[in-house]
């Protein structure tokens, strides 16, 4: 505030000012935006028509009220298991994996491709997410 009210005062009195106060070139503005609306849900994939299922379940484990939520679509998906909405605690306990493989299959129909991934947050454990593969299914 002090620089800019000595430039100003200096302006004034004639005196010359620094160039790092004179106007600058503009710079220029982003190009527009444009939207697109995305292609409808369970549109024809490779090979044919594509199968989608979304689902939620509300599991036990360990005791707790949690919400298994399954994305499939053709022969691939994903599982992410979550405190349920209404838990007052939003951390996971611990879940052996191959419970937790056992349960995403039974509610899924598909295998667990690779390793589940947690999500971690400053409490513990939120989610647990896992690709699917449902090629067998």
């Amino acid at each position: 505030m002090r620089v800019f009210f000595l430039a100003a005062v200096m302006s004034v009195a004639g005196a010359p000012v620094s160039s790092f106060f004179e106007t600058k070139a503009a710079v220029p503005l982003p190009p527009a935006v444009t939207a697109a609306p995305l292609p409808a849900a369970g549109a024809d994939g490779e090979g044919g028509t594509a199968r989608q299922m979304v689902s939620e379940h509300s599991i036990g484990i360990n005791g707790r009220r949690l919400t298994l939520s399954v994305m499939r679509e053709g022969s691939a998906g994903v599982a992410v298991l979550s405190a349920a909405g209404t838990s007052a605690v939003p951390v996971l306990p611990a879940v052996a994996e191959a419970q937790l493989r056992e349960v995403i299959r039974s509610a899924s129909g598909c295998r667990v491709d690779g390793d589940p991934r947690p999500v971690a947050g400053r409490q513990g454990t939120l989610a647990i997410s896992a690709g699917l593969d449902c090629s067998g299914a």
